[in-house]
Order: structure tokens, then C-alpha cells, then sequence
């Protein structure tokens, strides 16, 4: 695995940390006392973001959970969707408005209001502000996928205390707008970030291939919604170019050097109560699927074979196996954005007819074969493992091809669990089952939503009544705009 050497930047992230409490909070100027520099904003809000979507912790990330991936064995609350006890709505709220957005966003600014002396340095000028807005694009969608409507318009914005928050599919459209002109404003043969970009070193040819990749995710979101424009963007997309093998994978590779390291190694490094579930561990074991010994730990085998927990229950963690532990090593990369995933995006599009290049089988050969070279499986057993009946293309798992390819995104999107589940709720396959367990308000149902922030009924009351009104409820049972079935 690759180990990136981080420069002095690091020493600038410090500089990058504040402290609010609510949305609200960030239009205050906490940074008055120091002068970040553009470049180190933008490192720290890389971070920040790849712990939002890397991180195991209960406090926050529990989509692996959500996805029916793991499974918690000692303490299962948050595996029977309990939000409110650790307050999830607000820290994630937080993090992604507070510790991401506003980090790019002042970033953007800061490099806007520098001058620019020269043709080639207006270029490069130009590739940092168009890196940041593909970079704050993805983020908004993110915040979408969470909540619903959000504050957009007026988010962050000095002097609006109370924004108002902006319906999802009038963000997302916007958001599709933003992304076409950033893509069209990056010049491949001149620089931008160099290594304060902690993704790609600031290679433009790279980032491009990234944000088509986001627009293709942003067009199949909306592919059930409004068709036209999903089967525009989509297509548009993949004719500019986007991710066509593992080694344009956008990924956030952690140190060894504190506090930068993996943020799953500080999570458990003194626990050891999370299983595979035991639905993700039969369906595994029923195909045979070569990803096992990479996915679980061998060393957990059952009578030489993985044994799952049951899903929301309590469970003696010495009976069942574990999740390898590669995955909470000190420096284990993170993975913001990958091949597989593009491929299997370009799956379900080409199932609709689009005009993506290849059939819907071939590109969902490519996201299972790119999921298994990602983790290190041999060529021999991928080759196998696609000629088995259940994983070939015409006779897989799911009863109709846009089963068959959500079946295998949701094997591939294994410790990516934010963009497992957001798959899930669009695709609605596997056909998950919530536990008897379940606290009342899932009302037996799996969660397919993030409940607001806690603080947001006292400190943006009417605006964040109208928004719990116009989604249908601040529930983690309302359906966001794009899960139409």
C-alpha cells in the first residue's frame, strides 16, 4: 500500500479548527485571530471530509451499520437506528457545514481575491477555484443525501444567522450547473494545489476524470426524478471522461503521524464489539466471493468458516467473526470515490438505455472485477467467481438487471458505507429488513434518512419547522426526494 509523505502542510491544519455549535455559528468570523493560507483550508477540509465518509465511530458514521454490513454485538443501539441518543443529526451537521464547507468555501474566497500575475498563473488560478468547487459541489450533494433540504442559498453567508433551507431537487439541479462549469474551466496542462491537494497532488487530468464521475452519481440520483436531465448529465459525463480504472480512485491515504492517521484505528483500538452481519456474511458465503479474506478477518473463522451476527441483537463477539483488521490499521487509506463504483453507476445507466459505451453487463463485469482488484483478489478467482451462475450478468441474484447490478454495488460498497446505503435507498435492493429491535421511530422500517440537528428547532425555528413540513416530516422514515420507490 502506498504511504504518502506529507509535507510541513499538516502543520497547518491547526490553524484550520474552530469551534460552533450550529450552522448558525458559521457565518461568525472565528478566524479572525489567525490568516489560514487557501491551501491549507482546502487540505483540512479534505480531511475532514474523508473522515465524514471513513469513519466507524458510533458518534457519527453508522451506515455500515444502516447497510447491514457490520453488525453491533455488545451494544446495539445504534444497529436498532438510534439517532438521538448520540445526537448523529448535529454531528454530522457540524462536521460537513463547519469543518468541510466553510474551510473550502473561505479557501475559495481567499484564492478568488488573490491576484493573479501572468497568463499561466491566471490558469492555475483558475484549476485551484474550479478544484474547490467540484470539492464543495460534492459535499452539498452529500448534505442532501442526509437531510433533504438544506440551508444552500444563504449557508454560510456573513450577516444570515437563520438561513432559510433550499428544496433538494432545486440544490441538485443547481449543484449539476456548478459542476459542468468547473469541469469546463480545468486546463489539464498547467498545475494547481501540488501536494497541498492530499487526493490527487494537484493533477488536473485526474480531477476531471473525478468530477465526471460525481455528475454520473448526481445524474443517476436523479435518474427516477427528472430523466431528461439525469440521462443529459450522465451521458455528457462519460463522453468528457471519468474514472476508467483503479488508478483514478480518489483516495485519502492516512499517516502514521497523529492526528492525521485512520480514523477507524483511534475508533478501536480498545474495542472489539462489531461483526459482519449475518445477512452480509451468508450472502458472501453463498457465493463463494473471493473478497471474504480481505472484507473479514481469516483469523475469526467459525469451524473454518465466517459466522455473521444477527442483525440488532446482542451476541457473544467469541462466536461470530469479525471485519479484518486491515481496516482499522494506523494509516489504511481512505476511499472518497472509486472505479468500481463509476462502473456500477454506468451499469444502471446503460439498463436504462443511455448511451454510456458498453452494455449494462460489461460494466457491471468491470465494477466486480475493479472491487476485487481494489482489495487485492487474485485473477484467477475473479474470473471464477464471474462465471458462477448467481454472479453472471443474465442469471445473477435479483430478479430483474437493476437488482442484479444494486445486489453487487452493495457487496462492492463494502466500508464505504454512506454511499452503500445511499444506493440502497435509491435501488431499494437488497430487500433489507429492520430488526424486531428497532426503536419506535424507525417504525419497523430501515432508516433512509438523517434526522436534523437537535440545536436546529432553537436556534432557526421557523425555517427549520418549514423544511420539516415541505420534506414530510423530520423523520429518518421520510424519503428523500430522489427515493421514489
Amino acid at each position: 500500500m502506498k504511504k504518502r509523505k506529507y509535507p510541513i502542510l499538516f502543520a497547518f491544519l491547526g490553524l484550520c479548527l474552530y469551534s460552533c455549535d450550529n450552522l448558525e455559528g458559521l457565518n461568525d468570523d472565528t478566524k479572525a485571530y489567525v490568516t489560514p493560507v487557501p491551501e491549507a483550508l482546502m487540505s483540512s477540509a479534505q480531511e475532514q471530509y474523508a473522515i465524514f465518509l471513513n469513519n466507524s465511530s458510533v458518534n457519527r458514521n453508522n451506515f455500515r451499520l444502516y447497510v447491514q454490513q457490520w453488525s453491533e454485538v455488545a451494544y446495539p443501539d445504534e444497529s436498532r437506528y438510534d439517532m438521538d441518543s448520540r445526537l448523529l443529526g448535529n454531528s454530522n451537521w457540524v462536521l460537513l457545514y463547519r469543518d468541510v464547507l466553510k474551510d473550502l468555501i473561505d479557501a475559495q474566497n481567499k484564492i478568488t481575491a488573490a491576484p493573479a500575475t501572468g497568463a499561466q498563473a491566471i490558469v492555475v488560478k483558475q484549476n485551484k477555484l474550479a478544484i474547490i468547487e467540484i470539492q464543495i459541489v460534492q459535499v452539498y450533494q452529500t448534505l442532501v443525501d442526509l437531510y433533504g433540504n438544506i440551508p444552500y442559498s444563504e449557508a454560510i453567508k456573513t450577516g444570515v444567522l437563520q438561513p432559510k433551507y433550499d428544496d433538494g431537487l432545486t440544490i441538485y439541479k443547481d449543484l449539476a450547473s456548478r459542476l459542468t462549469l468547473a469541469i469546463s474551466k480545468l486546463d489539464l496542462t498547467q498545475a494547481s494545489f501540488g501536494k497541498a491537494d492530499l487526493v490527487y497532488g494537484g493533477n488536473v487530468a485526474r480531477w476531471k476524470k473525478y468530477a465526471n464521475s460525481i455528475q454520473i452519481r448526481l445524474g443517476m440520483q436523479l435518474s427516477d426524478v427528472d430523466p431528461v436531465l439525469a440521462k443529459t448529465l450522465v451521458e455528457t459525463a462519460y463522453t468528457s471522461g471519468a474514472m476508467t480504472s483503479n488508478s483514478d480512485n480518489a483516495i485519502f491515504q492516512y499517516t502514521s503521524v497523529k492526528p492525521h492517521f485512520n480514523p477507524n484505528y483511534e475508533s478501536f483500538k480498545s474495542r472489539a464489539d462489531y461483526s459482519i452481519s449475518s445477512l452480509f456474511t451468508t450472502a458472501l458465503n453463498d457465493l463463494t466471493d473471493p473478497r471474504r479474506d480481505f472484507y473479514f478477518d481469516p483469523a475469526s473463522k467459525k469451524g473454518g468458516v465466517y459466522v455473521g451476527a444477527p442483525y440488532g441483537f446482542k451476541a457473544d463477539v467469541q462466536t461470530v467473526s469479525i471485519f479484518n483488521k486491515a481496516l482499522k490499521e494506523i494509516n489504511f487509506k481512505g476511499d472518497l470515490f472509486d472505479y468500481a463504483e463509476t462502473s456500477f453507476l454506468l451499469a444502471d445507466a446503460a439498463n436504462r438505455g443511455w448511451a454510456v459505451g458498453s452494455p449494462a453487463s460489461t460494466h457491471y463485469t468491470n465494477g466486480i472485477t475493479a472491487s476485487m482488484k481494489y482489495w487485492g483478489v487474485a485473477d484467477a478467482d475473479i474470473t471464477a467467481y464471474l462465471a458462477q451462475p448467481n454472479v453472471a450478468f443474465a442469471t445473477a441474484t435479483g430478479s430483474n438487471a437493476k437488482e442484479r447490478i444494486a445486489y453487487q454495488m452493495w457487496i462492492a460498497y463494502y466500508n464505504r458505507g454512506f454511499e452503500a446505503w445511499t444506493a440502497y435507498r435509491r435501488l431499494d435492493f437488497p430487500k433489507l429488513v429492520a430488526p424486531s429491535t428497532a426503536v419506535p421511530a424507525a417504525e419497523g422500517k430501515v432508516p433512509v434518512r438523517m434526522v436534523y440537528s437537535h440545536l436546529a428547532p432553537s436556534t432557526n425555528g421557523a425555517n427549520y419547522a418549514a423544511a420539516s413540513s415541505a420534506i414530510g416530516g423530520d423523520k429518518m422514515t421520510t424519503k428523500l426526494f430522489w427515493d421514489k420507490y
